[in-house]
């Protein structure tokens, strides 16, 4: 397994400030691109299994990790909706480069959010053949896991006082955003993310385990209708997920409404047993992993969905 902190491979330039990184191989040359999103503070080359992921995917494909102004800390004052505009941007531009070729979107985290914002939210964006969503959790069931009740209800009080105020896009005090993983958040993306009831209407709340059957079919069930492929990876030992959460029943309820939509679920999404949130387990965990990820995209380039 990779241990280095180099990475051969092609920066690109998609936009004027935003760039992605390719990783490249020896003796290829791939037709086609997973563009991969990582979640809340992530960037180019921090997620544990990137460079293992990168040499274990068909040799048609290259994986290339997409930068989003949201990168790093920037989630603070981002949205899902700017980056699912972004992400078409690093689409667009792909597409262009390889005329003949097949992309597939990946996220991680929150990076699952964008993936499903992508493929689920009103509007027209250049077309990808398939999503993976690994580790599709939820971040207000997270937050909830890390604050005290009483300081939760205190921190969705204060951001909705500001919103109403007319200073959503403000930076909340450093109680608040300092506290949430180091990064300065708005109230706009806060209310997003920690979602308070009754409504849990942000937009990043896609992936809670309490969310009604008509949310999954607005989401993975949009993105059903759209004809695309989806697998879905849900780690089983995710640290960011509540014990009380029966992960198979969300899982499934997931599916349901995408396959209801009419997409194409892969044969191989579910649980990944005994995985952390980032698979940081250099194992056969990652093997697993790695292997339902390159069976999915090798299905996608041949054009044969072998379905669920």
């Amino acid at each position: 397994m990779s241990v280095t902190l180099q990475a051969p491979g092609v920066l690109h330039r998609y936009t004027n400030l935003l760039v992605a990184f390719e990783h490249t191989r020896n003796g290829t040359t791939p037709q086609n691109t997973l563009l991969f999103v990582g979640g809340l503070n992530e960037g180019l080359l921090t997620i544990p299994y990137s460079r293992d992921l990168a040499a274990a995917i068909p040799p048609s494909y290259s994986l290339v990790e997409v930068l989003l102004s949201s990168a790093f800390s920037g989630w603070g004052h981002s949205s899902i909706s700017q980056d699912v505009e972004e992400l078409g941007q690093c689409v667009q531009y792909f597409q262009s480069l390889r005329s003949n070729g097949k992309i597939v979107l990946m996220g991680n985290s929150t990076g699952c959010q964008d993936v499903l914002g992508y493929l689920s939210f009103e509007g027209s964006r250049p077309k990808v053949e398939g999503g993976i969503l690994q580790a599709p959790v939820s971040d207000r069931e997270a937050i909830e896991m890390i604050y005290p009740q009483d300081e939760y209800e205190k921190y969705n009080e204060t951001a909705k006082r500001w919103v109403k105020e007319g200073k959503g896009d403000h930076i909340l005090p450093n109680d608040v955003s300092l506290s949430i993983m180091g990064a300065r958040v708005t109230a706009n993306r806060w209310l997003s993310l920690a979602s308070p009831g009754p409504e849990h209407a942000g937009e990043d709340d896609m992936f809670s385990s309490d969310l009604e059957d008509g949310r999954f079919q607005s989401t993975f069930g949009m993105a059903g209708k759209r004809g695309v492929a989806l697998m879905i990876l849900f780690s089983g030992n995710d640290a960011f997920v509540p014990k009380t959460v029966d992960k198979e029943a969300l899982v499934s309820r997931m599916e349901k409404a995408f396959v209801d939509g009419g997409g194409r679920l892969a044969k191989g999404s579910g649980i990944l047993p005994n995985a952390s949130h980032t698979i940081r387990e250099e194992s056969n965990v990652r093997d697993e992993f790695l292997k339902r990820v390159s069976g999915f995209l090798e299905s996608v380039d041949e054009g044969r969905i072998e379905e669920k």
